[in-house]
Protein backbone atom coordinates (compact mmCIF):
# COMPACT_ATOMS: atom_id res chain seq x y z
CA UNK A 1 0.00 0.00 0.00
CA UNK A 2 3.32 2.76 1.03
CA UNK A 3 4.37 1.44 -2.83
CA UNK A 4 1.24 2.48 -4.25
CA UNK A 5 1.23 5.91 -2.70
CA UNK A 6 4.46 6.55 -3.15
CA UNK A 7 4.10 6.21 -7.26
CA UNK A 8 1.14 7.95 -6.81
CA UNK A 9 2.87 10.99 -5.56
CA UNK A 10 5.74 10.41 -7.92
CA UNK A 11 3.27 10.96 -11.18
CA UNK A 12 1.60 13.96 -9.42
CA UNK A 13 4.62 15.53 -8.95
CA UNK A 14 6.10 14.46 -12.48
CA UNK A 15 2.47 15.87 -14.01
CA UNK A 16 2.74 18.93 -12.53
CA UNK A 17 6.50 19.44 -13.14
CA UNK A 18 5.03 19.24 -17.00
CA UNK A 19 2.54 21.70 -16.10
CA UNK A 20 4.69 24.50 -15.04
CA UNK A 21 7.19 23.26 -17.49
CA UNK A 22 5.28 23.34 -20.56
CA UNK A 23 5.71 25.97 -23.16
CA UNK A 24 2.37 27.12 -23.44
CA UNK A 25 0.22 28.87 -21.35
CA UNK A 26 -1.77 26.92 -18.76
CA UNK A 27 -4.04 27.61 -16.18
CA UNK A 28 -6.34 26.05 -13.68
CA UNK A 29 -9.46 27.59 -11.97
CA UNK A 30 -11.83 26.35 -9.11
CA UNK A 31 -15.65 25.33 -9.60
CA UNK A 32 -15.91 29.81 -8.38
CA UNK A 33 -13.56 31.27 -10.92
CA UNK A 34 -10.79 31.51 -8.71
CA UNK A 35 -6.76 30.44 -9.77
CA UNK A 36 -5.45 27.34 -8.80
CA UNK A 37 -3.11 26.96 -11.28
CA UNK A 38 -0.85 29.46 -13.22
CA UNK A 39 1.96 27.72 -14.79
CA UNK A 40 5.70 29.20 -15.84
CA UNK A 41 4.27 30.37 -19.65
CA UNK A 42 1.50 31.90 -18.06
CA UNK A 43 3.80 34.18 -15.73
CA UNK A 44 6.04 34.79 -18.78
CA UNK A 45 3.33 36.11 -21.19
CA UNK A 46 1.34 37.68 -18.25
CA UNK A 47 3.85 38.96 -16.23
CA UNK A 48 2.04 38.12 -13.29
CA UNK A 49 3.27 35.54 -10.29
CA UNK A 50 2.02 32.96 -9.41
CA UNK A 51 1.42 34.14 -6.11
CA UNK A 52 -0.41 37.01 -7.42
CA UNK A 53 -2.80 35.23 -9.30
CA UNK A 54 -3.55 32.22 -7.16
CA UNK A 55 -7.07 32.99 -5.48
CA UNK A 56 -8.22 35.35 -7.11
CA UNK A 57 -11.10 35.40 -9.74
CA UNK A 58 -9.48 34.85 -13.43
CA UNK A 59 -12.12 36.32 -15.69
CA UNK A 60 -13.20 39.28 -13.10
CA UNK A 61 -9.71 40.32 -12.55
CA UNK A 62 -7.34 39.18 -15.98
CA UNK A 63 -10.18 39.81 -18.69
CA UNK A 64 -11.16 42.76 -20.22
CA UNK A 65 -14.24 44.02 -19.42
CA UNK A 66 -15.86 43.28 -22.88
CA UNK A 67 -14.62 39.33 -23.36
CA UNK A 68 -15.72 38.59 -19.51
CA UNK A 69 -19.05 37.55 -20.18
CA UNK A 70 -18.02 34.70 -23.13
CA UNK A 71 -15.09 33.95 -21.36
CA UNK A 72 -17.39 32.98 -18.25
CA UNK A 73 -19.46 31.55 -20.67
CA UNK A 74 -16.55 29.18 -21.83
CA UNK A 75 -15.60 28.05 -18.41
CA UNK A 76 -19.01 27.51 -17.25
CA UNK A 77 -19.50 25.13 -20.08
CA UNK A 78 -15.80 23.33 -19.20
CA UNK A 79 -17.52 23.15 -15.81
CA UNK A 80 -20.49 20.85 -16.98
CA UNK A 81 -18.71 18.78 -19.01
CA UNK A 82 -18.26 20.39 -22.29
CA UNK A 83 -14.98 21.28 -24.00
CA UNK A 84 -14.46 24.10 -25.78
CA UNK A 85 -11.70 24.24 -28.36
CA UNK A 86 -9.35 27.24 -30.04
CA UNK A 87 -11.44 29.83 -28.07
CA UNK A 88 -9.83 33.11 -28.67
CA UNK A 89 -10.00 36.26 -25.99
CA UNK A 90 -7.44 38.82 -25.22
CA UNK A 91 -6.00 39.06 -21.50
CA UNK A 92 -3.76 42.48 -19.92
CA UNK A 93 -0.19 41.57 -19.23
CA UNK A 94 0.82 43.53 -15.77
CA UNK A 95 2.33 46.46 -17.89
CA UNK A 96 -1.38 46.36 -19.73
CA UNK A 97 -0.49 45.02 -22.61
CA UNK A 98 -2.41 43.33 -24.18
CA UNK A 99 -1.92 39.47 -25.91
CA UNK A 100 -4.09 37.25 -27.93
CA UNK A 101 -4.46 34.03 -26.50
CA UNK A 102 -5.94 30.76 -27.80
CA UNK A 103 -7.46 28.46 -25.44
CA UNK A 104 -8.63 25.03 -25.03
CA UNK A 105 -10.63 24.54 -21.82
CA UNK A 106 -11.22 21.36 -20.38
CA UNK A 107 -13.30 19.71 -17.15
CA UNK A 108 -11.04 19.26 -14.29
CA UNK A 109 -12.17 16.68 -12.10
CA UNK A 110 -11.82 15.02 -8.77
CA UNK A 111 -11.46 10.97 -8.08
CA UNK A 112 -15.52 10.68 -8.18
CA UNK A 113 -15.65 11.90 -11.58
CA UNK A 114 -17.30 15.11 -9.98
CA UNK A 115 -16.22 18.71 -12.11
CA UNK A 116 -13.73 20.46 -9.76
CA UNK A 117 -13.04 23.19 -11.56
CA UNK A 118 -11.50 24.19 -15.53
CA UNK A 119 -7.94 23.55 -17.04
CA UNK A 120 -7.05 25.89 -19.79
CA UNK A 121 -4.09 25.37 -22.02
CA UNK A 122 -3.70 28.09 -24.46
CA UNK A 123 -1.14 29.97 -27.34
CA UNK A 124 -0.12 33.01 -26.96
CA UNK A 125 -1.33 34.11 -30.82
CA UNK A 126 -0.66 37.57 -30.31
CA UNK A 127 1.58 37.82 -33.37
CA UNK A 128 -0.56 35.91 -35.74
CA UNK A 129 -3.00 38.13 -34.89
CA UNK A 130 -0.98 41.50 -36.11
CA UNK A 131 0.22 39.84 -39.37
CA UNK A 132 -3.54 39.08 -40.15
CA UNK A 133 -4.49 42.70 -39.29
CA UNK A 134 -1.25 43.47 -41.25
CA UNK A 135 -2.11 41.74 -44.44
CA UNK A 136 -6.17 42.98 -43.90
CA UNK A 137 -4.76 46.67 -43.96
CA UNK A 138 -2.39 46.04 -46.90
CA UNK A 139 -5.17 44.52 -49.17
CA UNK A 140 -7.75 47.12 -48.28
CA UNK A 141 -5.32 49.81 -49.20
CA UNK A 142 -5.06 47.76 -52.35
CA UNK A 143 -8.51 46.98 -53.15
CA UNK A 144 -8.71 51.58 -52.50
CA UNK A 145 -5.98 52.22 -55.14
CA UNK A 146 -7.78 49.60 -57.59
CA UNK A 147 -11.05 51.52 -57.15
CA UNK A 148 -9.33 54.79 -57.14
CA UNK A 149 -7.40 54.15 -60.61
CA UNK A 150 -10.68 53.03 -62.16
CA UNK A 151 -12.07 55.81 -61.50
Amino acid sequence: RKKVEMEKTRVAQELQTFIDTANAPIFGIDHNGMVNEWNNKSVEITGYSREEVMGKNLVDVYISPDFRESVKLVFDDALNGKLTRNFEFPIFTKDQQRVEVMMNATTRCNVKGEAIGVLGVGQDITERKKVEMEKALVAQDFQTFIDTANA
